[in-house]
């Protein structure tokens, strides 16, 4: 039986997303689903232009034989979609990486431009068992707010420490504060790729980064990814149940494999080092969790519908509008309930429906350029000039 803060119930009832026989692990997204996904989107879009980041969009098809030599079909072939075209085999992306690495081969490439930041929301696939689907929680189609970045030796503490700070940063921004990380080493008698010198050198950069961001992590022999060490955040939510959420993989196996170079101040070619990065993980799956542990009160710049706006009668609907417009340029979803039904049937929809926060608007609260704001079972009247400023604020 599902419980009443499962976000497939959430999803159901607020009309955000869906889920159908034609398409299992397939969602489909509604209004208010993609109000909260594109709050999220544009947030880390504008944050990450802010730090330096290029943004790309790598093909959801993209020839095998690139698979094959990432490795991805040695270690991760059942989970991948095929498709032939034209005699030649193309794979449906699970990750993002190889569209990174086409984009830093393009051209040869100078020390000077390293750091070389590439962002994506990346649309991947995976097979994953049908037996294992769980909503967003574990879907077949989702997006990763992945970015693969390219340094230099030297720059690998301060480009992790660099991500730590983004994490940290949105994190709170989504008002997440119970957390925790874990370090995924090699160990416990599993294959990886690379040389011995080079996971202890990559480990240890992982390490120093924590220490001088002040940091603590959980190590956890034996997890890391095939290619790679990773730092990952755990997130304890609202029911104390956890949730991996960001990521950061050191990576010196992708570069070699793909005979990535840079021209160093001597004119020496060198190889780069790359990060994978991931701040929501799974854009779904961050969807999912966020609706499980705040269920229908969202963060208010998530909220696809942040204030509901109801008229007491006819003479007021023309201000209930013009709050609603106010409301919508300051970046905020409101809506705004005119109909010809009472207002306490309006109330009661309000209530049902995914709405944040209620106001009440008559002919006193347009004589008076007012507002009621209902909260809880409380009426409170306030100037639309101090409601306008509390809920930009917000």
């Amino acid at each position: 039986m599902l419980h009443e803060f499962d976000h497939r119930v959430l999803g159901e009832k607020y009309d955000l997303f869906s889920f159908f026989a034609e398409g299992p692990g397939l969602p489909v997204w509604h209004e208010y689903g993609l109000r909260i996904k594109h709050a999220l989107i544009d947030y880390w879009r504008e944050l990450h232009r802010e730090n330096g980041y290029q943004e790309i969009q790598s093909p959801i098809l993209l020839d095998k034989e690139l698979w094959q030599r990432s490795g991805h079909c040695d270690y991760f072939e059942e989970n991948m979609f095929f498709s032939s075209v034209d005699k030649r085999d193309y794979a449906v992306k699970p990750m993002n990486c190889p569209g990174a690495i086409l984009r830093y081969k393009q051209k040869k490439r100078s020390h000077a431009e390293l750091p070389m930041r590439l962002s994506e929301m990346g649309h991947v696939h995976r097979n994953e068992n049908s037996g294992s689907l769980h909503g967003l929680m574990r879907a077949r189609s989702f997006v990763q707010d992945d970015a693969h970045i390219f340094c230099r030796s030297e720059q690998l503490v301060p480009e992790i420490k660099s991500v730590l700070r983004l994490i940290e940063q949105i994190m709170a921004q989504c008002g997440l504060r119970e957390y925790h990380f874990e370090l995924s080493l090699r160990g416990g008698g599993k294959e990886f790729l690379g040389e011995d010198e080079e996971w202890v050198k990559a480990e240890q950069c992982l390490e120093q980064a924590l220490a001088e961001m002040g940091l603590s992590a959980l190590k956890n022999p034996g997890e890391a990814k095939f290619y790679g060490p990773s730092l990952d955040l755990h997130f304890q939510d609202a029911h104390g149940r956890s949730w991996q959420l960001s990521s950061i993989q050191l990576d010196f196996n992708l570069p070699a494999r793909f005979a990535l170079r840079y021209f160093d101040e001597q004119g020496a070619e060198q190889v780069p080092f790359m990060l994978h990065r991931a701040i929501f993980g799974s854009l779904e799956r961050f969807i999912g969790i966020l609706l499980e542990h705040y269920g229908k009160e969202l963060p208010y710049w998530l909220h696809p519908v942040s204030c509901k706006v109801l008229s007491v009668s006819s003479d007021a609907n023309a201000y209930a509008l013009a709050i609603v417009e106010d409301l919508r340029v300051r970046g905020i979803n409101a809506e705004a309930d005119i109909g010809n039904d009472p207002l306490k049937e309006k109330i009661r929809r309000a209530h049902l429906s995914m709405a944040r926060s209620l106001v009440v608007v008559g002919l006193k609260e347009v004589g008076e350029r007012g507002v009621v704001l209902r909260e809880g079972a409380q009426n409170r009247p306030i100037s639309l000039e101090r409601f306008l400023s509390e809920v930009t604020n917000r």
